[in-house]
């Protein structure tokens, strides 16, 4: 996966670290398309899947919020219009046409939104003896798109940061929760990758918050 030539507040490093992570995530599970074509996954391996993107998502996010501080407040309400005044078209959602899927990254961990693997009903296998545990599957689709939506973020993280600088500006509150990360993702990408990251972020806090 190359790193597109443009504009990046954020360091090289810090980048193709998330380059790395999102490789890591095609050879484990397949490409975003791969992963819709399987319909249904199992509970062990949809909880695998999902921890592997919390952990992608949430060094997403402390990338955006760097690359955010670029954007002053009232920068981003000319393109806030332009969208606006976009024509509306259909979208589908063919397995195999991942850029023509409708998805959306998540800029806060909390935000609302159904839980992957929750949009379809959970189905369960025909009944077991009591002794062992039913097995459980899951909608692999919601887990297909949120795997695009990152690597639309990573591809072009312009659009995302305009948006998260207004949030910022607009309620630096949210920074704390924004910043929250898996335990897992420090070894994932590296101690000495993941202290970098946080001093970029502690350096960027005061960009959006004063107090």
């Amino acid at each position: 996966m190359s790193l597109p030539q443009d504009h990046r507040k954020a360091p090289l490093e810090l980048w193709r670290a998330a380059g790395a992570l999102l490789r890591t995530l095609f050879n484990l599970f397949g490409a975003p398309e791969e992963l819709a074509a399987r319909h249904t996954i199992t509970g062990p391996t949809y909880r695998l899947i999902l921890n592997w993107l919390h952990c992608a998502e949430a060094l997403m996010r402390h990338l955006l919020f760097i690359e955010a501080s670029a954007h002053p407040r009232g920068a981003a309400s000319s393109a806030k219009r332009a969208h606006a005044q976009r024509q509306s078209r259909e979208m589908s959602f063919e397995a195999d046409k991942p850029e023509e899927w409708r998805v959306s990254f998540r800029l806060c961990a909390d935000d609302r939104r159904l839980p992957a693997g929750k949009r379809l009903s959970t189905l369960t296998a025909p009944r077991r003896p009591q002794s062992l545990a039913p097995t459980t599957f899951h909608s692999a689709w919601p887990l297909a798109e949120r795997f695009e939506a990152l690597l639309r973020v990573h591809n072009d993280p312009a659009p995302f940061a305009r948006r998260l600088a207004r949030r910022l500006h607009a309620a630096p509150r949210i920074i704390a929760t924004l910043l929250n990360a898996p335990a897992q993702l420090a070894p994932r990408i590296g101690e000495e990758i993941f202290a970098t990251l946080r001093v970029f972020c502690g350096q960027t806090k005061p960009v959006f918050d004063s107090s």
